[in-house]
């Protein structure tokens, strides 16, 4: 028998709980957009991973965001429960079917507690820990739209996710002179390539990346190049550059992610793979090219109406196989034999040069 649904007057305080990656993180933004909508004097909080919560800072829908550390000894995460409780929160709802998750929203003492149906999976009983289950199907929804889905509980979910990032005028101004001490002047436009993921499976060949850079520059486009902060990212990164024979601009993990938004968010075009930075990109509304692969391009594509996602599925019936590399080998075939002409073609397609005005004020920034 179904549970009646919760009546959003009954709720002044609600958490949300999301424990995965940071673009995973990014893209439930949708969801705290329709429900504060909804209810503009709703005060809504979210747990997340510590290290993902810049997606979520600055969100004028939240009221907090609370980064769980991983890990730790029994006592602070004793006191992280309590810290949780003391907030006398009247809703939670675990955006995902994790036990954690399951878990630390029953320990909230909520009344209403929201989760995904786990349907046998997880630990005997957890579906018992909540008082409202939602069903979901991966029936090749984008991941965003069925995030909504945690939404129906409260007689909501139009279905249409509006995923936002926002970054502050303090990481704006400093990205900007960074830029500048680079030679990147005011009213220059510049492309922004991110050809890393910490999971190698998702990218392109390091010869073909660094072709594709020479070809831009050699073009007159100016290009910033990036990588996130883990060792496999910069190792992968260090391997193209030793084989450019042009000057980008180049940041090897050096951003903080608020830093790699406004840095993305100034940029007239980004290219990259399926990765964070990728939805970030649309979310700021900066046009995007990106290749895809083994993962399932509908469920993961960029939502933007500006862009073209590659994927060569005529040739490789085998996509989205979902795997770690063919063969388990790291390395993608189907990524492999996108070539830096298909590349190139597709971001002169997008590519419209322009760049967003300077911030006035100088900030001290160090990269």
């Amino acid at each position: 028998m179904a549970s009646p649904l919760i009546d959003l007057a009954e709720i002044d305080r609600i958490l949300f709980i999301k424990l995965r990656h940071i673009g995973d993180v990014l893209l439930a933004t949708g969801v705290f957009k329709a429900i504060k909508t909804a209810k503009p004097q709703l005060q809504i909080s979210v747990v997340v991973n510590a290290g993902t919560e810049a997606m979520l800072t600055l969100h004028p829908s939240l009221h907090e965001v609370i980064p769980l550390r991983k890990g730790g000894s029994l006592w602070e995460q004793v006191a992280f429960l309590y810290r949780i409780r003391r907030k006398r929160f009247q809703a939670a709802v675990n955006m995902t079917e994790g036990d954690r998750g399951a878990f630390l929203a029953r320990m909230t003492g909520a009344r209403y507690r929201v989760g995904i149906d786990p349907r046998g999976r997880g630990f005997p009983g957890k579906k018992h820990l909540f008082t409202h289950l939602v069903p979901q199907e991966y029936d090749g929804r984008h991941r965003a739209v069925m995030d909504m889905d945690v939404l129906q509980p409260f007689g909501l979910n139009d279905g249409t996710p509006h995923v936002e990032l926002f970054t502050s005028p303090a990481d704006d101004r400093c990205v900007w002179e960074l830029l500048k001490e680079r030679g990147i002047d005011r009213g220059t436009p510049y492309l922004v390539v991110h050809p890393t993921s910490r999971w190698l499976f998702k990218c392109w060949r390091d010869e073909a990346v660094a072709r594709l850079i020479d070809r831009l520059e050699a073009q007159g486009v100016r290009t910033v190049v990036t990588c996130g902060p883990d060792n496999r990212e910069k190792s992968k990164l260090t391997r193209i550059l030793s084989t450019i024979r042009s000057s980008p601009l180049v940041f090897p993990g050096t951003l903080s992610l608020k830093q790699l938004a406004s840095l993305i968010k100034g940029s007239a075009l980004f290219f990259g793979m399926d990765s964070a930075p990728m939805h970030m990109a649309a979310a700021l509304g900066t046009p995007v090219v990106a290749l895809f692969g083994p993962s399932d391009r509908t469920v993961w594509h960029p939502l933007t109406a500006e862009g073209r996602v590659i994927v060569k599925e005529d040739s490789f019936p085998c996509i989205p196989c979902k795997k770690d590399g063919c063969g388990g080998s790291k390395r993608s075939r189907c990524l492999e034999a996108v070539t830096v002409d298909e590349v190139m073609e597709a971001i002169m397609q997008v590519w419209r040069p322009s760049s967003r005005p300077e911030p006035e004020i100088f900030v001290p920034c160090r990269s």
